[in-house]
């Protein structure tokens, strides 16, 4: 079968199979990221703090103390949704403040994001999953937040500021 589909310098089926193959997806989550955030109109979260700042800890963490989370819809809380909580500039920021997960596992492992499920009142704490590491945030160049979205939608619910100083 010849590599181009109308002569030695046309579109090759390579390029035009490779092509869709990158499009498609990306259609397919804005159609289902669209379709999840419309789902619920009037939902509203918040974390208990506009901006968080920490003192430099030793070099495995500690725990980022006093960060919480809630979701309501008209007033109501919403229990039981997943939320993804991530931190912007997460490569940058990584020896500073990371999430911390070690379920099963022998070594704790560091990520840019977590998802968790809200609790009966429609809340949940990220104490035990927030670390602060040594390195100032400002040594890092980044301005860091830490944001609040619901898994499969791409609507940010919250955002707060959060430094290592």
């Amino acid at each position: 079968m010849p590599e181009s589909s109308d002569g030695p310098r046309g579109v090759s089926r390579r390029s035009v199979l490779y092509s869709a193959g990158v499009l498609v997806p990306g259609l397919l989550l804005g159609v289902h990221g669209a379709a999840a955030s419309a789902a619920a109109p009037g939902q509203q979260g918040s974390f208990s703090a506009a901006a968080y700042s920490w003192h430099p800890a030793d070099a495995t963490g500690i725990e980022a103390a006093g960060v919480a989370f809630s979701l309501t819809a008209g007033g109501r809380p919403l229990a039981g949704r997943r939320v993804r909580f991530s931190i912007s500039a997460a490569d940058a920021v990584s020896g500073s403040v990371w999430f911390e997960t070690s379920e099963g596992l022998k070594r704790p492992r560091r990520h840019g994001y977590v998802d968790l499920d809200l609790d009966g009142n429609g809340s949940v704490r990220l104490d035990d999953r927030l670390r602060v590491g040594p390195v100032p945030t400002r040594n890092t160049g980044a301005d860091p937040v830490l944001r609040a979205q619901l898994v499969g939608s791409e609507t940010i619910l919250a955002v707060a500021r959060i430094s290592v100083a």
